[in-house]
């Protein structure tokens, strides 16, 4: 029997974020169903636009300035693009010093997104009637966790002690410029990084992972394997095995559902046998593509366009490459909602992150976790764990394989007139860059963020943002709790704020 659909309710909680320029706003039904969602992104900043008539590296450069937690990823890519201009490939030294500081970036976000987002609304006063709930309180409420100042001080902060030391400073590190990395390590600084790298990896296989080490955990390769982990009481008992269990009991994995299964990587972390700008699937560690109800794809960038119908943009006739992309705002526009705008890959919504990027990457744990629980909040969390495993391993490899007597840098010549496009794997899922340059500046500068691939509105064929996606269908406990949908929201770790906004009937803000 159909659901009524003829009773309506805006309503909401609030879910602050980092900062404020994203709201969900959702319609739900008289069956506490979502019925809609709309993600809209609420600020124009109209960097694009002022990047022209910029020098590349200046734009480059102020790029970082997009977004604080994403700005390694926005360096890295706006080097990236200029460098393919030339078809230039830098240095080993350069690109190890590159995935190392992105590599300890996306590890860092990955424990600020757990123990200090999605964490804390684990532990929301709205499950206090599940068992686990008291621990959970415990160890994530911000008012009682002693845990959460350990994270900081024994995680986060080795990690981004490391970052500083390659790029000069974290956030906003300047090591990435065109030809390599402008940062020479001494034997000293490679010493400090790996020891501040391996403190992070001993406390986490400690705490997050109750005494395994990382190398054990990353030769998991089933659910079921996963799940037999928790017998073992110091696992169970540790965060991640505290997280497994408690999802369980409150219904996580059923939270987040309906994407379209449509997943989209650039790559992330070059292997030695990486032998050019264009280099094969298997020369990564995290390895580029695109994966369509199970099938994976080789990495196509001419599949990439923009739709703006819903954006406040110029709405055109036909979707544009953002190598071809224009920023024409129009604020008023009717039928649109929101400042983002909805890209698209062979004209499919795809969902990006690192749930998509163990797919893509054919991770067979999370394959197997997927193919047991679905795609939802629960699997999205647990790839962020798997990543986290996989990556601090490899920090220290790549910091012992830096070769001291070998160049970092190789002199790049300065470009007049080109184009070209640099992708990377941010924290948060795919980063682009597109340039064009003549005469020396930039004629245009588009990026594609993973908030808007995430985050996109509805496109000219109907097709909604992954994050619309996985509201719609949610099922809430009444229209004035909203935890469900905030968790659900809480899952993408937008990289800009987020807050469901209170609306009734006929409300007119």
């Amino acid at each position: 029997m159909e659901e009524d659909m003829t009773e309506k309710d805006m309503t909401s909680t609030p879910t602050n974020w980092i900062e404020g320029d994203l709201t969900v706003e959702i319609t739900v039904n008289a069956h506490n169903k979502i019925a809609d969602a709309k993600a809209m992104g609420l600020m124009y900043r109209g960097l694009e636009n002022i990047f022209i008539g910029q020098r590349p590296f200046d734009a480059m450069r102020m790029s970082q300035r997009a977004d604080a937690a994403c700005s390694t990823a926005n360096g890295t890519a706006g080097a990236l693009a200029i460098e393919r201009m030339m078809g230039f490939k830098p240095p080993r030294n350069g690109q190890l010093i590159r995935d190392i500081v992105l590599g300890a970036s996306i590890a860092a976000n990955h424990l600020t997104h757990f123990y200090f987002t999605l964490g804390p609304g684990l532990a929301s006063p709205e499950y206090k009637k599940f068992k686990m709930h008291h621990e959970m309180q415990k160890r994530f409420d911000p008012s009682k966790s002693a845990l959460l100042k350990d994270v900081l001080r024994k995680a986060r902060m080795p990690l981004h002690r490391a970052i500083a030391i390659f790029g000069g400073r974290s956030y906003h590190p300047m090591h990435a410029v065109p030809g390599g990395v402008c940062s020479i390590p001494k034997y000293s600084d490679l010493a400090a990084a790996s020891t501040s790298v391996a403190g992070a990896k001993e406390f986490l296989e400690e705490n997050l992972l109750g005494g395994v080490k990382m190398e054990e955990w990353a030769r998991i390769r089933t659910a079921d394997e996963l799940l037999e982990l928790l017998k073992d009481k110091a696992f169970a008992d540790s965060d991640i095995g505290l997280f497994i269990r408690y999802s369980q009991e409150i219904g996580l994995h059923k939270l987040g559902e309906g994407t379209h299964n449509n997943f989209l990587s650039f790559g992330f972390g070059e292997n030695k046998h990486n032998n050019g700008i264009d280099s094969s699937p298997d020369s990564w560690l995290f390895k580029p593509g695109y994966v369509e109800n199970g099938q994976y794809h080789d990495l196509d960038i001419q599949h990439i366009t923009e739709d703006t119908s819903h954006s406040y943009y110029e709405t055109e006739r036909d979707w544009r490459s953002p190598q071809h992309g224009m920023t024409k705002p129009i604020p008023r526009k009717e039928g649109a909602y929101s400042w983002v705008k909805s890209p698209r890959y062979f004209g499919r919504a795809c969902e990006v992150g690192p749930l998509a990027r163990q797919i893509v990457n054919a991770d067979l744990l999370c394959m197997d976790l997927v193919k047991t629980f679905g795609v939802n909040t629960f699997t999205r969390t647990l790839a962020r764990f798997r990543e986290i495993t996989l990556i601090v391993p490899k920090l220290k490899e790549w910091i012992a394989e830096i070769e001291l007597e070998k160049p970092f840098y190789k002199p790049f010549p300065e470009v007049s007139n080109g184009s070209g496009y640099g992708l990377v794997e941010s924290p948060r899922g795919a980063l682009g860059h597109w340039i064009n340059i003549k005469e020396g500046k930039c004629t245009t500068y588009q990026m594609i963020s993973p908030i808007d691939w995430n985050a996109s509105p509805i496109d000219s064929n109907g097709a909604h943002g992954a994050l619309e996606q996985a509201l719609i269908g949610c099922r809430i406990k009444d229209k004035d709790s909203l935890i469900e949908a905030s968790l659900v929201v809480k899952g993408f770790d937008s990289c800009i704020a987020c807050s469901i906004r209170p609306a009734a009937p006929g409300d007119e803000e």
